[in-house]
């Protein structure tokens, strides 16, 4: 009898033995559902970076069709104003494209800064040569390209400056940028109110930008100070009041030629001639020479040539002579203003650009054509939208008759219910928590009776097998 029974030592070590092996069963199944989930997940990877390249290849196709039409449009304003030939349209497309490439300027910028130099009258190959010295202008001064290549184009046109003299009209702008008060766009603005006058008197370049520029030091500038200037040389040049005022005070404006003697010098005899005299008689010749609206402005020009008083010479002088210096100033300017992370991030956004007109460029035709033909499609489907709504109105108007009675019967009794829960409020509270609890307490009984009925399962069976 005591040989046949189990010792309990035996005992478990046959229920261990059971038990480890039904936990390795789970172990292993356990382990070959995670590589399950893990091949899934490396699927579904799969699928969404497809997605992603997917949507990547398509927002570039949609970037590259909006970068080409862009640019395509703007060469077609230009080549509509300069009236240019095929030949001529190409050449003119060939250097937007390069200054897009290998500037921060985008194509499409540089084509429309082209489009302003036609309309001042520049023909293709002044343009062309024209454009990466107004585009360096733009950098530098961080102008918008259009703005700058409009102000370059109508100021050199008001002062009479050819384009062989850009290069050095920019060095100027770009001196008196850096030396006075004053801007690049607002020396431009300047210039066109007052280059005629300058130029009809013979004032050269270098004294007009250092007059601007002895404005601009006394807060006047732009379109203020270019039609100050512009008052006071005509004035001085062909008003018998000024001219006469001047006589009195003994300062020729023509040398004995005929010929305007320098605006600098004019400036310095007038100056030297009022300073003998009363403040009152200094006021009414001043207002005489440059006109009551414009004798301040011409008392800053007069105060800027006169000696200082620790000999270090005047404030015109001074401008004067760096303005005189300017070579390669513009060039210097634009590569320590572009020598920048942004700068590179945007000659590689310009860079990427081109890549973008050339991919477009391939199917453009064929994309031009399939737009057209749907820009065709659209009347056709209105008018048969038209005929549809006509012939279904009555249909339409009952069906929202209807859905308007059945929304306003809904809100009648939305209203009803609302105004009945918003005065019995704290009932339906009462009740809701009650519900609430009733509902937890049950789950939490039936849980108990749930791992109780488990538990006796549990030990039913252990006993058996035992």
């Amino acid at each position: 009898m005591a040989g046949s029974k189990k010792t309990e030592y035996e005992i478990a070590i046959q229920v261990g033995g059971k038990v480890a092996a039904s936990f390795g069963n789970s172990v292993r199944d356990v382990g070959g559902g995670f590589d399950t989930i893990t091949n899934m997940a490396k699927s579904a990877a799969k699928l969404v970076t497809g997605a992603f390249a997917a949507v990547k290849v398509g927002q570039f196709i949609s970037d590259a069709v909006d970068t080409y039409s862009e640019f395509e449009q703007s060469m077609a304003n230009t080549a509509a104003v300069a009236q240019a030939s095929a030949f001529e349209y190409k050449q003119l497309e060939a250097v937007a494209r390069e200054m897009g490439r290998e500037t921060t300027k985008t194509a499409a910028e540089s084509a429309d800064a082209l489009g302003y130099m036609m309309l001042a009258g520049w023909d293709v190959n002044d343009a062309i040569a024209g454009l990466e010295p107004v585009l360096r202008l733009s950098e530098a001064t961080q102008m918008d390209l259009a703005t700058c290549s409009d102000l370059v184009t109508d100021s050199m046109s008001a002062l009479g400056l050819s384009v062989d003299g850009l290069s050095g009209y920019l060095d100027i702008c770009t001196q008196a940028n850096n030396k006075a008060n004053t801007t690049s766009e607002a020396l431009m603005e300047a210039f066109i109110g007052c280059g005629g006058a300058a130029r009809t008197a013979g004032v050269n370049l270098n004294e007009t930008a250092t007059a601007l520029g002895i404005l601009a030091n006394n807060g006047k500038k732009g379109t203020e100070a270019g039609t100050a200037l512009n008052a006071i040389l005509v004035r001085m040049t062909s008003k018998d009041t000024a001219i006469n005022a001047m006589n009195k005070l003994g300062v020729s404006v023509f040398d004995s030629a005929g010929n305007f003697r320098g605006l600098e010098t004019v400036l310095i005899d007038t100056q030297k001639a009022l300073s003998k005299l009363t403040t009152e008689e200094q006021t009414h010749y001043m207002s005489q020479i440059a006109g009551t609206n414009y004798y301040t402005q011409m008392g800053y020009l007069l105060d800027s040539v006169a000696e200082k008083a620790d000999g270090t010479g005047s404030a015109w002088g001074k401008l004067s002579g760096d303005l005189e210096e300017s070579d390669g100033a513009l060039q210097k300017m634009a590569d320590t203003v572009t020598d920048t992370l942004q700068g590179a991030f945007s000659r590689l956004n310009s860079a990427a650009d081109d890549a973008k007109i050339s991919f477009a460029q391939a199917f453009s035709g064929d994309l031009k054509g399939i737009i057209n033909d749907l820009a065709g499609y659209i009347p056709v489907l209105t008018e048969k939208f038209i005929e549809f709504a006509v012939k279904a109105a009555p249909k339409i108007s009952k069906a929202f008759s209807t859905v308007r009675k059945v929304a306003s019967g809904a809100w009648k009794i939305f209203t009803s219910v609302g105004g009945w829960i918003i005065d019995h409020f704290d009932a339906i509270q009462i009740a809701i928590i009650g519900i609430g609890s009733a509902i937890m307490a049950y789950k939490v009984i039936n849980g108990i009776i749930g791992m109780a009925n488990v538990l006796q399962g549990f030990s039913g069976r252990y006993k058996n097998r035992l």
